[in-house]
């Protein structure tokens, strides 16, 4: 048990017996003098090696007296070597041990370093004097408790941040100087910290402050060491960080662009779910780098792109942005707007650039669309003027040559030369009626028009056409709808389809015509220009010929434009045919591929009256009807067709009274009451037209009959695109027949 003790002792134990000669030496006798027990044991006097010499007779008299009996117990002081040959001042604790018989055994000695002691304890007051500097001037606030929670001391850096004197503070117990803090999560951690013996450390808003604190507790000999630092502004920039990251996800969730966010510094590229959307790619299918973005960029547009990217960050710009094409994953290419941010760091340098994507595509499809309805709505204003002027001169010139060819009958060469004049002014009389079809002029007369007996009804007439070299196929649908549209403009318009058509297939092939029930929804309403969603009768016409470019397609609908060689094409076909589907309130589209042939749809409106009803009213035959004793009140702005008319009206037997302009012949209207017919141009100068005087004029006389006559229709005699009820128009030009026609079913039947 003595042995155990002495193994456990901080002082060094050494024994020898009663010739001076060691018999014992400790551990700790090991580490003060470093001499192993083995070289020491045994040795006498005047082999101690740890003995300074000139301490020998000191230590040599001591022992001698207490072998002799004369002292039983002795401290002395004396110096004594380290193996090293360091000096050591010892104090030695000496005591005699006797036997059973109480004879002398040995004498043990306690040996204490007093140099070490005394290099320890200089060194203790140095680095607590250090370390009083360092808690005085270190970076974060300290303060240490015992276990009892009282402060045992204080930094200035904790009296700054607490807001107490440290002389208020030490000695008093932590809970009582801080009562709220017992409320908080500072309370449960000091004794979890002070009952498990481990650090622990916490983060949290100390509302008495109004500061974060970031807090760690370590546990210590005189109970806790507590430091901690306000980390306010960290903490509300985490938090104003982490509600923008926020902002950022919900963001990218909300949206339908395609966010991305690019660190320049790894060159790693995240992309939102919105790429999925855009583009079809998950984001497990694309590898998160740049070059998932720059490889899918379109050729054409690649190096433009990553250079103009580039250069915004080199010269130091905050914003980019740049539209280009980007591939989607079935292959195609979508038009996109992408804008970027560069974020920097303090000295400027680019660190990330984050930004998103819009799939420009529909919309400007949709642009396009309008700009083409818009060019086209242009042209037709303007060839409707022109068809307007140009119809008053051939009015003139078509009549007065009827006239002459009549007057010339003994005078064949002159009768021939009119003749011609009569010709040219029939085609002229056809340009004028093909620009006002397209212009969406031309007056309509729609009915219910069963399309299959139409296709039936032209069938022969079409295969004479065409010749024998294009074979014509019929698809016609079963329980087809009923069409509301002017048959004779739709015969016209599809016989200007399978004309194309036979010109495309030179070398002969196969026309197709086909009819079918068809619904346009609101997405394909949305996709195309003046498209009303609802049921329509789609007739389509497909050959097989040459096809037509890309940039040729854009066209095909103006006027005046042909993929024909000079002198084969006016250019009007279907500019006609696209003019007469948007009047009557349909829809036309095309769609062709150079090599493989062509296919334009007509989408005509459902009827939506009597199903019963069935076949396609024919118009009466030209007639002429038999003139009446009657006053017409002509009304004319242009002065050769007022005097062309008002003598084809003389000539038949009318009675005229003739006016310029709309208050003019109001004026007459006034002063006479026994006018049977008002004959009244449209379009007049001087802020009364045509509809205005009617209205005026059967307003000073009820029942009066009105016709009118136009080189073009106007919105006052039209009402969705086809003649307003109860209306009577004569179109310009005319010739004498139409005239006496129309006058006398006026004079009878208006």
């Amino acid at each position: 048990m003595l042995s155990i003790h002495v193994e456990n002792l901080p002082l060094a134990v050494v024994e020898w017996d009663n010739r001076f000669r060691v018999t014992r030496w400790s551990p700790r006798a090991e580490s003060i003098f470093g001499w192993s027990e083995s070289e020491v044991l045994g040795l006498a006097l005047d082999d101690w090696r740890f003995v300074h010499e000139d301490d020998v007779s000191l230590v040599a008299a001591t022992m001698h007296r207490m072998l002799q009996g004369e002292e039983a117990r002795n401290v002395s002081s004396n110096r004594n070597y380290t193996r090293d040959g360091e000096v050591l001042q010892c104090e030695w604790y000496n005591s005699v041990l006797k036997d059973e018989q109480g004879n002398l055994a040995s004498i043990f000695s306690l040996v204490q370093d007093k140099t070490s002691q005394e290099r320890i304890e200089s060194d203790r007051r140095q680095l607590a004097s250090r370390l009083d500097s360092v808690m005085e001037n270190m970076g974060e606030a300290f303060y240490l408790i015992d276990a009892d929670g009282r402060f045992l001391y204080l930094n200035p850096q904790a009296e700054r941040v607490l807001r107490r004197k440290r002389a208020d503070l030490l000695g008093r117990r932590i809970w009582e100087a801080f009562p709220e803090a017992k409320l908080t999560a500072i309370h449960p951690a000091i004794q979890r910290v002070l009952a498990s013996g481990k650090a622990e450390s916490l983060e949290i808003f100390y509302e008495p402050l109004q500061q974060w604190l970031d807090i760690t507790m370590t546990p210590s000999a005189e109970g806790l060491a507590v430091y901690f630092r306000v980390v306010s502004q960290r903490k509300l920039a985490e938090l104003a960080l982490g509600q923008s990251e926020e902002r950022f996800r919900l963001l990218s969730k909300a949206t339908n662009d395609a966010i991305w966010d690019w660190d320049l510094t790894t060159q790693a590229l995240w992309w939102n779910d919105g790429f999925e959307v855009l583009f079809g790619f998950r984001r497990d299918e694309i590898e998160p780098s740049i070059r998932s973005w720059t490889s899918r960029i379109h050729p054409d547009d690649r190096e433009r792109v990553v250079d103009d990217v580039h250069r915004a960050i080199e010269e130091g710009r905050q914003q980019w942005s740049g539209q280009y094409r980007y591939q989607r994953k079935d292959g195609s290419y979508a038009t996109v707007r992408d804008r970027g941010h560069v974020i920097r760091d303090a000295s400027g340098k680019a660190l990330r650039m984050v930004g998103g994507m819009t799939d420009l595509t529909d919309r400007l499809a949709l642009e396009e669309q309008l700009h083409q309805s818009q060019r086209m709505e242009s042209i037709g204003q303007l060839t409707g003027g022109i068809a307007h002027d140009f119809n008053n001169l051939l009015t003139v010139i078509q009549g007065n040559a009827e006239l002459l060819r009549e007057e010339l009958v003994d005078q064949p060469r002159l009768a021939e030369l009119a003749k011609m004049v009569d010709i040219a002014s029939q085609r002229g009389a056809e340009l004028t009626h093909r620009l006002l079809a397209f212009a969406r002029r031309q007056a309509l007369e729609p009915r219910v028009v069963e399309l299959n007996e139409l296709l039936a009804g032209m069938d022969s007439m079409l295969r004479r056409t065409l010749g024998e070299h294009i074979e014509i196929e019929l698809e016609r649908a079963q329980h087809l709808w009923l069409a509301n549209v002017d048959p004779s403009q739709l015969e016209s318009a599809l016989l200007n389809l399978c004309i194309n058509a036979r010109d495309a297939m030179p070398q002969g092939g196969l026309l197709t015509i086909e009819t079918a029930n068809v619904t346009l929804d609101d997405v394909y309403a949305s996709q195309n220009w003046e498209v009303l969603p609802g049921q329509y009768v789609m007739l389509a016409v497909t050959d097989c010929g040459s096809g037509i470019s890309p940039v040729d397609l854009q066209h095909v609908f103006e006027p005046f434009f042909t993929t024909k060689e000079q002198g084969k094409g006016t250019g009007l076909g279907l500019a006609m045919v696209f003019g007469f589907v948007k009047q009557s309130c349909g829809h036309v589209s095309i769609y062709s591929e150079p090599g493989e042939g062509t296919t334009v749809k007509l989408y005509l409106p459902r009827y939506d009256g009597d199903p019963a009803f069935e076949g396609t009213t024919q118009a009466d035959p030209l007639t002429v009807t038999k003139p009446v004793a009657a006053n017409i009140l002509l009304v004319e702005d242009d002065a050769l067709v007022r005097r062309y008319a008002e003598a084809q009206l003389l000539a038949m037997g009318y009675s005229v009274l003739v006016a310029e302009n709309g208050p003019q012949a109001l004026d007459i209207v006034r002063q006479r009451d026994d006018i049977d017919l008002l004959f009244t141009d449209v379009v007049m100068p001087g802020g009364m037209g045509g509809r205005q005087l009617a209205d005026a004029a059967r307003a000073l006389r009820p029942g009066l009959r009105v016709l009118y006559t136009s080189g073009y229709t106007e919105n006052a005699i039209m009402q969705d695109g086809r003649l307003s009820p109860g209306v009577l128009l004569l179109g310009k030009p005319y010739r004498r027949a139409e005239l006496a026609r129309k006058i006398g079913e006026a004079i009878l039947h208006g």
